[in-house]
């Protein structure tokens, strides 16, 4: 009894290495250049999938926000963690997520969100010490649906560097790709009648500097990062301009690369 008792301690150590998710949401897969497109340079998020590893046909569970990333944090589907839609729907505490299953063997656990459909009254922060879910106020003090990804960027660095020497998860959300569009005046500038491609250019920016913040803190050998795209865009085919109705492609194939 002794013996198996140790050997379960065993089974269920984990390797203490460093973990950072980045979900990039409505950023559709076919509009990074790393999976194939021309009209767009992302090279940040291309030099990821260089050293790592890319997957070519990776599907969302549904083609919105909450239920996508509750089904990520799960690993089940929203016929069992009950996440259905935007809005209406809150991640049970019964839910065992990957944030809290890290947080009880001791990582240091932090989240960053962009965007008010992923605050935590919504139960998203289950397991995480530091949520970050505080969205910009109008002059009246109303609060704005979604912040641009370099304010995200410099709280999560901002956190990081803080870090002490003991293993850390950091979720990092980005939101830019969603409408309504309004990219940096560079990127509109060089992306002239496509928003949505300066807007995900805008973030391949952003993430280079959230990804050397990373390589500073912690060495590419005690590092685990995944990137993911909650779901797509439809951007006109089959009658559909965003996402949410139709299960094509074009909402539904999402990037996934991990290195």
């Amino acid at each position: 009894a002794a013996s198996m008792q140790t050997a379960s301690a065993q089974a269920t150590k984990l390797h203490p290495i460093n973990v950072v998710l980045i979900t990039l949401d409505t950023v559709r897969v076919d509009h990074l250049h790393c999976y194939g497109y021309k009209k767009i340079k992302t090279p940040n998020i291309d030099s990821l999938a260089a050293r790592g590893v890319l997957f070519e046909k990776a599907m969302a569970q549904t083609p919105l926000t909450q239920p996508s990333h509750a089904s990520m944090f799960t690993g089940t589907n929203p016929n069992v963690n009950r996440v259905r839609d935007n809005g209406g729907f809150a991640l049970q505490p019964s839910s065992i997520t990957l944030a809290t299953i890290l947080q009880r063997h001791d990582w240091n656990t932090a989240g960053f969100i962009s965007a008010t459909v992923l605050k935590r009254v919504f139960g998203f922060n289950q397991g995480f010490s530091t949520y970050d879910d505080q969205m910009p106020q109008t002059s009246s003090g109303e609060e704005i649906a979604a912040r641009p990804a370099n304010i995200t960027v410099d709280h999560a660095i901002n956190w990081l560097n803080a870090q002490p020497n003991k293993p850390f998860f950091l979720w990092l959300h980005l939101y830019d790709a969603h409408q309504p569009y309004n990219p940096p005046p560079q990127f509109r500038k060089k992306y002239p009648g496509d928003p949505y491609d300066a807007e995900i250019a805008f973030e391949d920016q952003q993430l280079g500097r959230f990804l050397n913040a990373v390589k500073q803190k912690s060495p590419a050998s005690k590092t685990l990062i995944v990137l993911l795209s909650d779901h797509g865009q439809s951007l006109g085919q089959h009658g559909e301009y965003e996402h949410g109705i139709f299960l094509y492609d074009a909402t539904i194939r999402i990037a996934w690369i991990m290195a």
